[in-house]
């Protein structure tokens, strides 16, 4: 075999192999070339062969990979017809802007920035991913004009299959480098035109935000005439176009916003679906319980109208899941809100509340389409004072009244703050209108009644998230899982984090009614991001945060575990937690992976942390043998078990039952009611005496007295018929009576019986003994006195 054989062999088989590993899918054509192209190489002879062979087989499949990628991966189809739309839309923005922009008031303002900004993301998001077609197009086209340029055609072949091959080559490059060119060109225009929308989007963001800081500035001024002197020519709309321009442009502001928000909409209703099959399997499971109605008694939203209670939770709730919203929208969804609010709350209502809700109802929905208006009218003017005297009184009037305003429903705590804080800002309204103020009367009076039907919303969104844990109580109170978590004070703790969210949640829709929500954040991200120093250590705020957040969130995971695995049924019940010496372990875990998930997402540098580590160190050496000692036994508690929340032990002359098993030390109950806290250390370095470690068995005994003259045998069985009337006692082992010794006064008899729970100990041979005594006194046995006997005692020393 000749050398140049074994060489061209080498050549055909690495270009057959780099055709077989690189190529792309391709169609029934190319398959056909590839094949005659193999059958040429296998039976060509021509010196030449290897080096052509590689270059056709590299070239080929690039060429089959360009064309796959072209065809599938670049296409731009969909944001080709999106941007016209977008460019309608931006044009629309800068033209009203120019015609109008003098006249836009805060709201109007606040809601193009919106839209603008949601607009300028979007085509931020299309141009990079525009940029990188354009990169990889270039790249890829540079590919195809170096195979194009290649004089490898030039090459001497007498084989036709193989220079059919060459020629289909550069026929299909060919072809590629057109449409790389027009796909190009295709990308590069859209790419122009985005960044033309975006620069326009830019500017106009940049005039309006100037616009919203020039009214806001000047707003505190009389920017129009006071109320009682308003020419009849002062404005040039009508209240009823004002209304009928601002109905159009909410419908369009509301299309924009959603559509580019769709994901956060259906996260929503995902979890209105979630709730409200969850909540109606728990009423189904209750419904087929025989205590049906007594169950239901304490609840008022959920078992009536469970529907319209999960709508009304989620017109609560959606609102926060948008961020800074445009009001058209917010409005839009508290309408919503208030109809099923108002479903929920009438019948709970007292004749004269219904009439105020009424109109509480009312003055709602005149704010909410006045906060909507684009341009001030005459109309507007003496609509928003006559709405904010009658607001005002509504809460005078509610605050005056000693009568309850719910039947069956408890008042809330914070009714008489909320309708002051409601009251100030109405007269604040009435103020401003009167004076000329209009914008601040707007805002003032539109976040007034906003807070009023908010704060009500809240209650009644807490109160029903109540009902749900009462239910999921109440449903699965017989199930196992259920042993281990305590719902009632589930509810109580539950109830203070409602009220921290609720008041947050308030918090943010007051900043955002008062147009305070760009400025708020703005601050914040100010005051978080600026970066700070101690001495060589450079920090921010917003680290800081995000480290105290996380532990806190890793605390926070670490007590939900142990409360819903807690001991308050274990200790109750006297049942053995096998989990809880585990919770041990997964708190310490929680604990450990929040710090360093804390100490990364701060970015504390790790030699810093080194630092820290080992200045730790040397704190443990001189100080906290003892801390770290009981840490490490605690550790070893929860891998031995030697005890488990729910044992009854005894340890250092204490007896109790285990009510928690800690990171630094335990708990024990005793009889007395008592907490006794025990370092984990005492538990290992001391003989603890476990009365649970197998079973809850335990042997209980006392001993009588009896006159000698009595018949020993015949007691005994009169003591067991007593003891087999006790259905506590175990009759295997069966109880065992013995004579213990011969005294002074008496024969005296040890009884010990076996019981099964060893926390009904004491009650157990209580009656025990009491029965014991019932029987041998019926028999005439009278037990002997110790000073009957020792009198003639001491008359005989004498």
């Amino acid at each position: 075999m000749s050398l140049s054989f074994f060489k061209k062999s080498i050549g055909i088989a690495a270009a057959l192999l780099i055709m077989v590993a690189s190529c792309k899918p391709a169609d029934a054509q190319s398959r056909l070339r590839n094949t005659r192209f193999i059958n040429a190489a296998l039976k060509s002879s021509d010196s030449t062969m290897p080096e052509l062979i590689m270059k056709v087989a590299s070239y080929t499949s690039t060429i089959d990979r360009t064309s796959f990628f072209l065809n599938r991966k670049f296409d731009v189809t969909q944001i080709s017809l999106d941007l016209p739309d977008i460019e309608k839309r931006v044009s629309g923005f800068k033209r009203r802007l120019e015609e109008r922009g003098s006249q836009m008031n805060l709201r109007s303002l606040n809601s193009g920035l919106i839209i603008l900004k949601e607009i300028s993301r979007g085509l931020s998001s299309d141009q990079s991913v525009l940029t990188d077609y354009s990169r990889e197009l270039t790249s890829s086209n540079a590919e195809i004009k170096k195979i194009l340029n290649d004089t490898f055609g030039n090459i001497p072949s007498t084989d036709t299959i193989l220079s059919e091959q060459i020629e289909d080559i550069h026929e299909e490059g060919r072809k590629l480098d057109v449409l790389q060119q027009k796909s190009i060109s295709k990308v590069n225009l859209l790419r122009n035109r985005i960044s033309l929308s975006l620069l326009q989007a830019t500017d106009i963001i940049s005039d309006m935000q100037y616009l919203t800081t020039a009214l806001k500035l000047g707003m505190w001024g009389r920017e129009q005439p006071p109320l009682l002197n308003i020419p009849i020519d002062q404005y040039k709309s009508s209240f009823a176009e004002s209304a009928g321009l601002a109905l159009k442009r909410s419908v369009k502001i509301i299309g924009i916003y959603l559509n580019n928000n769709w994901n956060t909409v259906i996260l929503g209703l995902l979890v209105f679906l979630f709730f409200t099959i969850w909540i109606g399997l728990n009423l189904r499971r209750i419904r087929l319980q025989e205590n049906a109605q007594s169950v239901f008694l304490p609840m008022h939203f959920l078992s009536k109208n469970l529907l319209v209670g999960c709508l009304m939770a989620l017109f609560t709730y959606l609102p926060f899941f948008f961020g800074n919203a445009p009001m058209s929208l917010m409005h839009t969804l508290e309408l919503l809100r208030l109809i099923a609010l108002s479903w929920l709350l009438y019948p709970y209502l007292t004749e004269r509340s219904k009439v105020l809700w009424i109109v509480l109802s009312v003055l709602w929905i005149v704010y909410a389409w006045d906060d909507l208006l684009i341009d001030s009218s005459f109309g507007e003017r003496w609509e928003l004072f006559i709405s904010g005297i009658a607001l005002g009184l509504i809460c005078i009037k509610i605050l005056s009244s000693k009568k309850p305003n719910f039947i069956n429903l408890p008042e809330s705590p914070v009714t008489k703050a909320l309708l002051i804080f409601t009251l100030a800002q109405v007269t604040l309204s009435i103020y401003f209108n009167i004076t000329g103020r209009a914008s601040l009367a707007k805002i003032f009076g539109v976040s007034a009644i906003q807070c009023l039907m908010l704060g009500i919303s809240l209650k009644i969104f807490c109160t029903m998230v109540l009902e749900a844990i009462y239910l999921q109580s109440e449903a699965y109170q017989d199930s196992r899982f259920s042993d281990f978590i305590d719902f009632k004070n589930m509810q109580d703790r539950f109830l203070r984090t409602l009220w921290i969210l609720a008041i947050l949640a308030f918090t943010f829709s007051l900043s955002r009614n008062l147009t305070l929500f760009d400025a708020m954040t703005n601050t914040l991200a100010s005051v978080f991001n600026k970066t700070r120093s101690v001495g060589s250590m450079a920090f921010t705020f917003k680290s800081v945060a995000v480290f105290i957040f996380i532990i806190w969130i890793s605390s926070t995971i670490s007590g939900i575990i142990n409360f819903f695995f807690g001991n308050n049924k274990t200790i109750n019940t006297g049942k053995r937690n096998r989990i809880g010496s585990m919770m041990l372990l997964i708190r310490l875990a929680t604990w450990t992976i929040g710090f360093s998930v804390a100490v990364a997402a701060a970015g504390v540098p790790v030699s810093k942390l080194s630092i820290m580590l080992g200045a730790l160190g040397v704190g443990i050496g001189f100080g906290l043998q003892n801390i770290v000692n009981n840490l490490v036994s605690g550790i070893i508690l929860a891998f031995e078990r030697p005890l488990q929340i729910g044992d009854t032990i005894e340890v250092a002359g204490k007896i109790g039952v285990v009510k928690e098993i800690g990171v630094r030390s335990s708990k024990i109950s005793n009889n007395e009611g008592a907490d006794i806290i025990i370092p984990n250390g005492d538990l290992l370095s001391q003989h603890v005496t476990n009365w649970t470690l197998h079973d809850r068995q335990r042997r209980v005994e006392f001993t009588i007295g009896i006159p000698y003259q009595i018949d020993v045998k015949q007691v005994k069985l009169w003591i067991v018929q007593a003891l087999a009337g006790n259905e506590k006692i175990m009759q295997d082992p069966a109880p065992s009576i013995s004579l213990q010794q011969f005294g002074n006064a008496a024969i005296e008899i040890q009884i010990q019986f076996w019981i099964n729970e060893i926390a009904e100990a004491s009650s157990i041979r209580s009656n025990a003994m009491i029965a014991v005594y019932d029987v041998l006194l019926q028999n005439g046995i009278q037990f002997p006195h110790p000073a009957m006997v020792a009198a003639p005692e001491i008359a005989q020393g004498n």
